[in-house]
């Protein structure tokens, strides 16, 4: 399995590719200092796995890894980052990670995730999970906000839920670029597939 480490931390990418190359079935085909770089690297030479951080300069991690699915879907990415939080995880999973993993979790555990995403496994680690689980409450829509967005999933215009919410236009607007930044979605279309996704959540 030829894995590329991507890291701005030079001390990161060093310990983490001494940690690896221990196991028998991982090479290291390459260390990047951001996301352009590691972007760079897989156009040039094969990689089967990038073990990517999030927060980097000139590309983030997010960014560089939805351009890799979008060339080399079959490039597995999995995210090591010390962020725990909804907005990170969700953001990543949605930029079409395979795994979550946290840089405080032990190595076994990141050698295990390694091996499952790289036999098709989607993985993240306990304590990203329990993040996304306990943030995502924290991040929870308002009444209005879900009201919103369940009139755009059945179709409704602006005109016609800022009438049916008596609330002006301009409201509506501000209330749909609010449930698109909270829900990291990009579109109203976006918004009716994650309301019919929710809906036994709901």
């Amino acid at each position: 399995m030829n894995i590329l480490l991507v890291d701005d931390d030079q001390l990161i990418t060093d310990s983490l590719a001494i940690i690896l190359a221990s196991e028998a079935d991982f090479v290291i085909v390459g260390q990047a200092k951001n996301g352009q770089e590691a972007l760079d690297f897989v156009q040039k030479q094969p990689c089967d796995l990038v073990l990517m951080d999030i927060n980097m300069p000139v590309m983030d991690g997010i960014e560089s890894c939805a351009k890799i699915k979008e060339k080399f879907p079959e490039i597995k990415v999995i995210m090591l980052t010390t962020f725990r939080d909804f907005r990170h995880i969700h953001q990543a999973l949605h930029a079409g990670a395979s795994g979550y993993l946290l840089k405080s979790d032990g190595v076994q555990n990141q050698i295990t995730t390694i091996k499952n995403v790289y036999n098709g496994h989607a993985v993240m680690s306990e304590a990203a999970l329990l993040a996304l689980t306990q943030s995502r409450n924290a991040e929870a829509l308002t009444e209005r906000e879900n009201s919103c967005m369940e009139l755009i999933a059945h179709g409704y215009s602006n005109k016609e839920i800022a009438k049916r919410l008596y609330i002006g236009e301009g409201t509506v607007r501000n209330v749909i670029s609010i449930i698109l930044d909270k829900l990291m979605l990009r579109d109203r279309t976006q918004i009716a597939i994650y309301y019919w996704q929710t809906l036994d959540h709901h």
